[in-house]
């Protein structure tokens, strides 16, 4: 099974799989083959901490993730991290365009 976690970063709901007459016509076919979340609420006004949140499973402060990634705050437990935790069960994971979770290492 492939799993392709899709985040964009300050659209909103603003695209076309979640109901608005915009032209993203990739995004709409992609979301027909898709689980689309959209009763969603986001953990933190920032990006940063609500990122950790989506993809660690915990609360910011929980994750360790208290403010924005490009000032200096990074998660406590990389291993909590979703991509952490399909490696370490067989998958191959890349990321592709801007994170905000950790600083590169």
């Amino acid at each position: 099974m492939n799993i392709v976690y899709l985040h964009t970063h300050d659209i909103g709901a603003h695209i076309s799989p979640m109901g608005f007459d915009s032209p993203t016509p990739y995004l709409q076919a992609f979301s027909g083959e898709s689980v689309v979340f959209k009763n969603t609420f986001a953990a933190a006004p920032t990006c940063s901490p609500s990122r950790a949140a989506l993809l660690t499973g915990q609360h910011p402060h929980q994750a360790g993730m208290l403010g924005l990634a490009h000032r200096g705050f990074t998660l406590g437990e990389k291993d909590h991290h979703i991509a952490s935790i399909l490696k370490r069960n067989g998958y191959e994971t890349a990321l592709s365009g801007i994170q905000h979770d950790f600083a590169a290492d």
